[in-house]
C-alpha cells in the first residue's frame, strides 16, 4: 500500500541526512504512480504494482546518491511555467525569477519598443519581424529566462537564447518545442555574443539578460553535494574570483544594445560593489543600479545604455 510505501521511503531518505525527505518520497511515489501527492494521502491504501515498486526503489537509490530532485522527476518549476531538465543543465533558482520580473519592468516602459526603430534598421532581423522588442538571453541553460519572456513578456517579443554548451542547449530546444515558443525564441549554441554575429542585431537590442557563472572558483567544494556533484560545473565556476564571464558581458553588452537599450545581469550578492562601480565608470552606460532578490541580496544589475 502506498502509505507502508511512503513511511519506508521516507525513512531510507532521512537516513541519508535528506532534509526534505517526507517531500521527496510522495513527490518520487507520486511519479512513479502517475498521479499527485494530495491523490496519495487520500488513497492511502491504494496498491503498488511490483514493478511500480521497483521503479520506486530506482529513484530512491539515485535520490540517497544526492541527485537532484528535479533531475530524477525530470522537470522543475520556473515562473510559472513547468521546464523540463536532467543532467547537463542548470536547475533554474526562484531567485532568477526576479531578473523574468525586472525585465518585464524593463519592457513594459513606453520606451522600451524595438531597437530597430530608433536606429531606422531596415525590415526584420535574421528573417524575423522586429515590431516588437529584441532580446538576448545570454547563459541561457535550461532555456528558462528566455521562456518566461516569451511566455509573460509583451508580444511580439523576439528572444535569441545562447548557450556555450551543447548538451544544456538541447534541454532550451525541447523545453522551447515543448512551450510552443518557437519562433519566438531561438536557440543559438556559442561563447556569450558570438552567435549572434552577423544577424544584423548590433546596435539594435533592447535587452539583454544573462544569469552567467558567478561563484569563484574556489568555493565550489563547499557547496551542498548535490549541486556540487550533480549540477554542469561551467554553469556555477565564474573564475578565480567569480567575474569572469560578468566582466565580458559587462565590456561587449553595449555593442549589441539600442539607444536606452538595457542590461540585466544576476550576480552574487559580495559582487554588487564591484559590478556597480565598474558598470559606473563606463560612459556608455547611463542609469546603473543594483536590485535585491526576494531574500534581500543584492542580486540584479541592471544598466541601461545611454
Amino acid at each position: 500500500m502506498t502509505a507502508t510505501l511512503l513511511a519506508g521511503t521516507t525513512a531510507r531518505l532521512a537516513a541519508a541526512g535528506l532534509a526534505t525527505a517526507r517531500q521527496d518520497a510522495e513527490l518520487l511515489l507520486a511519479r512513479v504512480l502517475g498521479t499527485t501527492r494530495l491523490a496519495l494521502r487520500v488513497e492511502s491504501r491504494r496498491p503498488v504494482s511490483a514493478a511500480g515498486q521497483a521503479a520506486l526503489a530506482r529513484l530512491v537509490a539515485r535520490r540517497v546518491r544526492q541527485e537532484p530532485l528535479q533531475y530524477l522527476l525530470g522537470e522543475a518549476e520556473f515562473c510559472r511555467l513547468t521546464l523540463a531538465v536532467g543532467p547537463g543543465v542548470f536547475i533554474p533558482r526562484p531567485e532568477t525569477e526576479e531578473l523574468v520580473e525586472r525585465a518585464r519592468r524593463v519592457l513594459a516602459r513606453p520606451e522600451a519598443r524595438s531597437a530597430s526603430a530608433v536606429t531606422g534598421a531596415p525590415g526584420p532581423v535574421d528573417g524575423v519581424p522586429s515590431s516588437g522588442p529584441l532580446v538576448v538571453d545570454l547563459c541561457t541553460g535550461s532555456g528558462a529566462v528566455a521562456c518566461a519572456l516569451a511566455t509573460h513578456g509583451p508580444p511580439p517579443l523576439t528572444v535569441w537564447a545562447v548557450e556555450r554548451s551543447p548538451a544544456a542547449a538541447r534541454w532550451a530546444r525541447a523545453n522551447v518545442d515543448r512551450l510552443g515558443l518557437a519562433p519566438r525564441v531561438t536557440v543559438l549554441e556559442g561563447d556569450l555574443f558570438a552567435p549572434l554575429a552577423g544577424r544584423e542585431l548590433e546596435g539594435r537590442l533592447d535587452l539583454i539578460t544573462a544569469n552567467p557563472p558567478y561563484l569563484a572558483s574556489a568555493t565550489l567544494g563547499t557547496l551542498p553535494a548535490e549541486v556540487r556533484d550533480w549540477e554542469p560545473r561551467e554553469a556555477l565556476d565564474g573564475g578565480p574570483d567569480g567575474a569572469a564571464v560578468i566582466r565580458r558581458i559587462l565590456a561587449a553588452a553595449p555593442e549589441w544594445l539600442g539607444a536606452g537599450g538595457t542590461l540585466l545581469v544576476e550576480i552574487q550578492e559580495d559582487q554588487a560593489a564591484w559590478v556597480r562601480a565598474r558598470a559606473g565608470a563606463d560612459p556608455r552606460y547611463g542609469t546603473v543600479a543594483v536590485h535585491r532578490d526576494f531574500r534581500g541580496a543584492e542580486r540584479l544589475l541592471e544598466a541601461r545604455r545611454v
